[in-house]
């Protein structure tokens, strides 16, 4: 086994081995004991976090349940069933009075509801008025809907109309007031007493009197029912204002020497000190370590998909197992603090700005799911941390100055104040001076992970030798050493490594590569021509020196270029992306001028290929091809006859010099499509276009001064002519 491949192995072995010891010794696996309902306790246990006492809570809401009295509503139809009846017994009594008096049974005995005396059976001679007395009470005892004894009905009978009349009026009197009290199940009796208490204050014959209360005595029935809709929405409303019983951090459960009560042991149960069956315990384990596997396979599952550079450096596996070891162990150490302050997302937006966006996202989401099983926590947890873990890498991607940390840590802070006041506003149901606090807390800790993950940045690129946005963007700013030698040893190569920027930035933004990586490649892919930068066309003023030596020397001092630079590069400590491309630019692509020259100066046999080809690397990714492709076409258009540099003779010398690269194999490994090579063309075209664009001419105003620049011209042309017939050829190499 390769010694790599030994350290990949070692990695997630050390990985999952981690993962699963912090979760075992989370809140979920606490360390417990066997204790029993009802035995004494053997120490003092102390609460390792914040609880609900459970049991004390809702002893307080069956307080709250007891003293709620409930809502009652009326049922008016009672009301109208007991006057119907009132008066459908006076009206029976007054047809009975009728009858007893003046002996008239036609109409009496066809009412349809008495069926004693009809027209068959009814006694034709005439009957005494005892008698029909008698008759009658038998019929009243059929027909009224209110019960009486025989002397109650004879009294009604009897009485004189005025007397009945009143009677009637004093029922239905007490009746509608005794109704419009309303009348519970339990406060029956007592309504019916306070009838008889009404009937007591009226100045009447006292016989009378009870009749009437017997008669609405009778009537009384219970109007006023319990509306249990209305009473539990009303128990639930005040059982929300009930504030849970919490058992705060460090409080004592239960002290050496006390019983465990059936309350204590639900707390210790909860907080995990009782140790379960074992087959239940085991259970646990097996889930937990199946769903570990499960999580760490999707990952390795993903980065072979999505993530694939991953896997094949180490430096970036590296990485990725640094920073997922560091936040699961501070995770673990910061168990008992509010779940807002674990700083999660730190992981998510590390990995964005070093490695892949992408990755942040996934990894940020595995370490919540793993957060929630150590710290024993809910969805709350869950959806806080995919939430904005989701958002910070993103939002950490666009950082490419530090003077813009503090702006984008305030923004941070707020999505993460909003994100947990939203998410338990959402939970809890109502408004609470906590959930404030925790707002603030959420808007205090996104601040501080963006600063921190900012802060660490230059330890993890100096640590896995990786290049960031702001560190690249450090490295475009003029100020930097290596930039000033350029401009004053070497300002042809200078002026020459600002263009190829210029394009290669251009060309790699609109392919969808690293523009400010292909940036500072072009600004230091040549500083290797630093070490002789005379041998350099554009850097010379007189002579060439190249007119004097041999092909083959030529060429081995222009290829030591590479080598020079990556030596100053190492020097100057540029990131390993940039040193790429500086090894890269040139490919193994052959020295075309020095290679004609030698074979004009000998026979093809004894030229030597290898001697006139760089023994680079060709390009591995894109932006090293587009530096490359920049950097042979800036020399070459530079290099055309001014009298055809137009716009179709630049395209088509692009165009050519683009496929002969092609065709030379040098972009076998780039990963640069044919559609992205004339994107190429065009974004080359587009910078070009913009430098030599037509300028309006300035007319002299004497006309001396037009024949001095004439001459003035024609003595440059031609001392530029001259110049480019010795060696203007030089700067395409």
């Amino acid at each position: 086994m390769s010694k790599r491949r030994f350290i990949k192995i070692a990695i997630v072995l050390i990985s999952f081995i981690l993962t699963l010891s912090t979760v075992l010794t989370g809140e979920y696996f606490f360390k417990s004991e066997k204790i029993e309902l009802g035995s004494v306790a053997t120490k003092r246990y102390i609460a390792p976090r914040e609880i609900e006492n459970t049991y004390a809570t809702e002893r307080k809401k069956e307080e709250v349940r007891k003293n709620i009295e409930p809502l009652y509503k009326e049922d008016s139809k009672v009301k109208e069933d007991a006057l119907s009846k009132l008066e459908l017994l006076f009206t029976k009594v007054q047809e009975a009075r009728v009858y007893v008096e003046e002996g008239n049974a036609d109409n009496y005995s066809s009412n349809p509801e008495g069926d004693i005396i009809n027209e068959e059976n009814l006694v034709q001679e005439e009957e005494s008025r005892e008698e029909r007395m008698e008759r009658a009470i038998e019929l009243l005892k059929a027909q009224s809907p209110i019960l009486l004894l025989d002397q109650q009905f004879k009294a009604l009978i009897e009485m004189e109309s005025g007397s009945i009349k009143e009677l009637k009026n004093k029922c239905i009197d007490v009746l509608e007031s005794t109704y419009d009290m309303g009348i519970r199940e339990e406060t029956k009796t007592k309504t019916i007493l306070d009838v008889k208490s009404q009937f007591e204050t009226f100045h009447t014959n006292e016989e009378i009197n009870n009749l009437g209360y017997d008669i609405v005595a009778s009537l009384i029935q219970p109007n006023n029912f319990i509306d249990e809709i209305a009473t539990n929405k009303m128990i639930e409303e005040r059982l929300k204002q009930v504030e849970p019983v919490m058992i705060l951090q460090g409080q004592k459960i239960v002290d050496e020497g006390e019983i465990i009560t059936e309350e204590i042991y639900s707390i210790l149960d909860s907080l995990g000190f009782i140790q379960k069956e074992f087959k239940e315990e085991a259970i646990k384990y097996v889930g937990v370590v199946l769903l570990i596997c499960l999580l760490q396979i999707f990952i390795y599952i993903y980065i072979w998909f999505f993530n694939r550079s991953i896997i094949h450096s180490l430096r970036k596996t590296l990485l990725l197992f640094s920073i997922y070891c560091l936040i699961i162990l501070i995770i673990r150490s910061m168990t008992p603090l509010h779940f807002a302050w674990i700083p999660i997302p730190i992981a998510g937006m590390l990995l964005a700005v070093l490695v892949d966006v992408r990755i942040g996202i996934i990894i940020n989401g595995y370490l919540a799911i793993i957060g929630a099983l150590i710290n024993k926590e809910g969805i709350d947890f869950l959806m806080f941390f995919i939430i904005v873990g989701t958002i910070f890498p993103i939002l950490v991607t666009n950082i490419y100055k530090r003077s813009r940390i503090l702006w984008m840590g305030f923004v941070a802070g707020i999505i993460n104040g909003i994100t947990l006041m939203s998410i338990e506003f959402f939970l809890i149901g109502e408004y609470s001076v906590e959930i404030i606090y925790s707002g603030y807390y959420g808007i205090l800790s996104g601040i501080l992970a963006v600063i921190i993950t900012a802060g660490s940045l230059p330890f993890w690129e100096v640590a896995f030798d990786l290049v960031t946005p702001i560190k690249l963007m450090e490295l475009t700013n003029p100020d930097q050493h290596l930039l000033k030698r350029l401009l004053i040893e070497a300002p042809g190569t200078y002026h020459h490594s600002l263009i190829v920027a210029n394009l290669a930035e251009t060309a790699a933004a609109d392919i969808g590569a690293n523009s400010l990586l292909a940036r500072v490649g072009g600004y230091y892919h040549d500083i290797g021509k630093l070490a002789y930068p005379q041998y350099f066309k554009e850097n010379q003023m007189m002579e060439n020196p190249h007119d004097y030596l041999e092909p083959t020397v030529s060429a081995s001092i222009l290829k030591q270029h590479i080598e020079n630079g990556l030596k100053i590069a190492a020097e100057y400590k540029l990131p390993k992306p940039v040193r790429n491309i500086i090894e890269q630019h040139h490919g193994t692509s052959r020295i075309q001028y020095f290679y004609y020259k030698a074979l004009k100066d000998s026979s093809p046999d004894e030229v030597k290929k290898e001697d006139f080809t760089y023994q680079g690397v060709i390009p591995k990714t894109k932006e090293a091809a587009v530096v490359m492709l920049a950097d042979t076409v800036e020399a070459a258009v530079r290099s055309m006859d001014p009298q055809n540099k137009n716009k179709e003779e630049c395209e088509k010398l692009i165009r050519k010099l683009i496929k002969d690269k092609l065709d030379e194999g040098q972009l076998n490994d780039s990963d640069l499509t044919i559609k992205d090579l004339e994107t190429i063309v065009q974004a080359f075209m587009k910078v070009f276009n913009g430098m030599h664009h037509e300028r309006v001419k300035y007319p002299e105003k004497e006309e001396k001064k037009n024949e001095h620049f004439d001459r003035k011209q024609r003595f440059s042309t031609k001392r530029e002519s001259k110049k480019h017939n010795k060696g203007s050829h030089h700067t395409s190499a």
